[in-house]
């Protein structure tokens, strides 16, 4: 079956590390830790398309929301799987990606839910499968 490509962006160290053991914990190894949102972009501004792109809803809304806006508009990646809460009161970056047309394969809280994870890694290797009908 074809690996996904995975982005992390994530800018605690920590969190990193378990996000991306989580990945490999469940068979996905092609996988890009982005601390930075200087980088991501650099990232998202080249030719190949990820698979998913792991985001932090703690991220600053209006980072969050040009983000948003450049991956709906160049349609850089294939998915979005979110990790955290939504800061209360603040804006939902998942709910706002859906209303851009952009597919969130999750939205998981910390501590991490496994199975959970797994379902949603297993879902775009299905989706991005040689073998898928689309």
């Amino acid at each position: 079956m074809h690996q996904p490509h995975v982005l992390l962006h994530q800018p605690r160290p920590s969190h990193q590390i378990l996000l991306h053991q989580a990945c490999n914990a469940v068979g996905v190894f092609n996988v890009r830790v982005i601390p930075t949102l200087d980088d991501l972009y650099a990232c998202l501004a080249c030719e190949q398309v990820a698979d998913v792109l792991v985001l932090d809803h703690a991220i600053a809304p209006e980072s969050g929301m040009a983000l948003l806006e450049q991956i709906a508009n160049k349609r850089c990646l294939r998915a979005l799987l979110f990790v955290g809460q939504a800061n209360e009161g603040c804006l939902n970056l998942a709910n706002e990606a859906r209303r851009r047309g952009l597919w969130v394969l999750a939205e998981l809280p910390w501590p991490l839910p496994m199975p959970r994870w797994q379902q949603a890694l297993q879902r775009i290797q299905t989706v991005i499968s040689p073998t898928h009908a689309h």
